[in-house]
């Protein structure tokens, strides 16, 4: 296992074994092993990250997106890189819509069925991307 999450805006309880870190506020983030996973408030300086997990289903992007960083939206829709493609309750079934480059190469478009173990459906999400993001899950 490489690299890590660092969650900024409010915390998350991630059920995997990725090292998770947990921020209500950061100034900037300069590691190319890191997946951010940003949950709101103000966004910090991307100067480097493996990428950037957001929430596609709360519209608009948040303001001083990055560019040269990936950017992974989550939610409902199809159209964001990583969405719920059948919900079972208890068990949901995530996907990942499109190829992303990962820490290890690229990810091709995957189905992958997961507890929720009491997660809300981006927590679900954003664990999925960070896992794919940091090569854990290839």
């Amino acid at each position: 296992m490489s690299g890590f999450v660092l969650s900024i805006g409010g915390v998350m309880a991630p059920s995997g074994n990725i090292p998770w870190v947990a921020a209500e506020s950061v100034l900037a983030v300069n590691c190319p092993e890191c997946a951010v996973v940003f949950l709101g408030g103000k966004l910090p300086e991307l100067k480097r990250a493996a990428g950037l997990i957001i929430d596609g289903d709360a519209g608009a992007l948040p303001a001083g997106s990055p560019a040269g960083i990936q950017l992974i939206t989550c939610g409902r829709c199809g159209m964001n890189t990583v969405s719920i493609t059948s919900d079972a309750g208890e068990t949901v079934t995530l996907s990942l819509n499109r190829a992303m480059t990962t820490l290890r190469g690229v990810c091709e478009p995957m189905e992958l069925p997961v507890e929720r173990s009491g997660r809300s459906d981006f927590a679900c999400m954003a664990e999925f991307a960070a896992d794919i993001l940091l090569g854990n899950a290839e």
